[in-house]
Order: C-alpha cells, then sequence, then structure tokens
C-alpha cells in the first residue's frame, strides 16, 4: 500500500498524513461510473491535478461560513453536475474535449477552476450518483491541493513540520457540515492530529490538546496511538475513505477480536 501526501506544485508534506490524492484518470468525460466500488482497489498509484494560479484565485477557499446561509447539499450537487458539464461542452465546442487521460492545463481550469469547496466535495462524494471516477478523482485531488496550501503556509519554510499538521487540523474545522460529516474527513482529523502531537514529541515539544469532539474521530485517533510504533504504512489508507472497513487501520485491528483478559 502506498503512503501518500497532499502535494501542492512539486513540495511535499510531511510524512503519515493520510493523503486524499487520486491516481490518474483513464476515461474520457461522458462516460460516468458510478457504481462505486472499494476505495483501497479503486485508488493505489498517486497523480496529483494542480490548478494553475489563476483558478485557483477563483476557488473558494475559505469554507467556515459555506453551510450557514447557503443552498441545500442536494442542490449544491446538482449545480456542480450542470457546471461541469457546461464546461465540457464549452471545450468541445472549441475543438478541445475533455480526455480525462490526456487534460491539459487549460482543461483542468476550465472545468473545475469556478468550483466551492462545498460543490468540489459533492463531486469527490458523488453524493447523488451523478459523477464519474474521474470526476471525483479529480475533485478530490483538488481537495487535496487545498489542503496542502494550507498547510504550507503555515511553514513556508519547511522546518516545522508540526506547524503544518496543526494547520491542517485548523484548515479541516473550517470545512462544511456535509464533509465533516462524511469518513474521510474524521480519517484525515485523525491523521492529521496525529502527525501534530508525534512530531512535537519527537522534537522534544508537549503538543496542545487537539482533540476532537466528534467521536468517530475520537475513536480513529485512538486506534492511531495504537499503532503508533508501527511503520507509517499501519496508520495509513492510499486514497479517499468511504468506508472505515477498507482502511488496513481497522480491517486489521478494530475489525479483530480483542483478546481476552487471560491472553
Amino acid at each position: 500500500m502506498n503512503v501518500m501526501e497532499p502535494s501542492v506544485g512539486g513540495a511535499r508534506q510531511p510524512p503519515t498524513l493520510i493523503a486524499t490524492t487520486p491516481p490518474a484518470s483513464k476515461a474520457t468525460a461522458g462516460t460516468k461510473d458510478t457504481t462505486g466500488g472499494s476505495s483501497t482497489d479503486a485508488r493505489n498509484s498517486a497523480a496529483v491535478v494542480t490548478l494553475s494560479e489563476t483558478a485557483q484565485a477563483s476557488l473558494t477557499t475559505q469554507t467556515a461560513t459555506q453551510t450557514a446561509g447557503k443552498k441545500d447539499f442536494a442542490t449544491v450537487a446538482k449545480d456542480a453536475r450542470a457546471a461541469i458539464d457546461a464546461k465540457y461542452a464549452e471545450l468541445t465546442a472549441n475543438g478541445k474535449p475533455m480526455d480525462y487521460m490526456h487534460a491539459t492545463q487549460e482543461s483542468w481550469d476550465t472545468v473545475y477552476g469556478g468550483l466551492d469547496r462545498r460543490a468540489l466535495f459533492a463531486i469527490a462524494s458523488n453524493s447523488d450518483g451523478s459523477f464519474s471516477k474521474d470526476e471525483q478523482d479529480t475533485a478530490q485531488s483538488i481537495m487535496s491541493q487545498q489542503q496542502g496550501q494550507a498547510m504550507m503556509a503555515a511553514d513556508p519554510a519547511g522546518n516545522d513540520h508540526a506547524a503544518r499538521f496543526r494547520a491542517g487540523v485548523a484548515f479541516l474545522e473550517g470545512v462544511s457540515d456535509e464533509e465533516k460529516a462524511s469518513a474521510n474527513w474524521a480519517v484525515q482529523r485523525a491523521a492529521n492530529q496525529f502527525g501534530y502531537e508525534q512530531t512535537m514529541r519527537s522534537s522534544g515539544r508537549e503538543p496542545d490538546d487537539l482533540d476532537s469532539e466528534n467521536p468517530l474521530v475520537a475513536m480513529i485517533k485512538g486506534a492511531m496511538d495504537r499503532l503508533k510504533d508501527k511503520s507509517p504504512e499501519a496508520v495509513a489508507t492510499g486514497g479517499y475513505v468511504k468506508d472505515l472497513k477498507d482502511m488496513p487501520l481497522f480491517r486489521d485491528c478494530l475489525l479483530s477480536p480483542s483478546p481476552s483478559p487471560s491472553d
């Protein structure tokens, strides 16, 4: 299993962060694979969709107030579907139809550059079943890029990985309520806290209390703490998490019978 990291351009993030970066897409737009499937066999090799600076500027990355007073999530998904379909049509009309296998920077920017994070999450989670796997993977990669940017901004020189992980926690706390309800968010939130605490302690510092009130986050973080002396692969997963049973962390540890007191 690959331990992957959110990426911003050519920069790399600190180790042990559970990543959400998808592999290269293998189909063209218009073929909507909505059959789902295991996240472990669907995303095994790392590839990153990076939007240009201009396209990034159009993204809504400040997410703390996205839910309050906004449209309902079903409408967000419907509007996202319509928006990217319109962009596909625009590219086709210009003689440059979207091809996920050979997509250009212009294609990524055109199709995804105007979507805010709620829309990206609606696509990545396939919330209404209308998005292809290519679309899901691309949206999740851009979301990882956003998180990576927030983390690097906290430590641009790359000398304090604990600051990056802490910034990752803060970023994740600011996303929409819909995203916070996902298993993927809980895994990311726990992983960033775990990375922060481990990095702080390894440098002789005592970490601040970043415990989440979310019970799923607390459970996952507790599982990571139990495996902290094992390799990073023992607490990581290689892609978007839809079902915790797909994670080796839960297959091999939490889902196995607990030893009896006499063992």
